[in-house]
């Protein structure tokens, strides 16, 4: 089976009520077996344009990703995100 990763690229528009995900998604990570492999607003930019933060979320396959992001335990922190930030999140498979 293919791994899934959430990946994530953003800046902080409110910065008075972002809540880093690392702080808030722990617990659900865990229900959906999935972890943080990257989360860090300090990334060494190569290359590019990119936004402030940067995360990748490791899952045991595509289907548990999107279950994850689809889930209300992690409802809370996309509401959350959409309030606060500005930039992208997508799904991959294992290449």
């Amino acid at each position: 089976m293919e791994k899934g990763y959430l990946i994530e690229n953003y800046s902080i528009t409110d910065k008075k009520n972002y809540i880093p995900p690392v702080k808030i998604i722990n617990e659900a990570l865990d229900k959906y077996k999935g972890k943080f492999l990257i989360a860090t607003p300090k990334a060494e930019v190569l290359s590019g344009t990119p936004r402030e933060v940067t995360i990748v979320i490791e899952f045991e396959s595509v289907e548990s990703a999107k279950t994850f992001y689809e889930s209300e335990e992690y409802k809370k922190f996309k509401n959350l995100y959409e309030q606060t930030t500005e930039g992208w999140i997508s799904l991959a498979k294992e290449y």
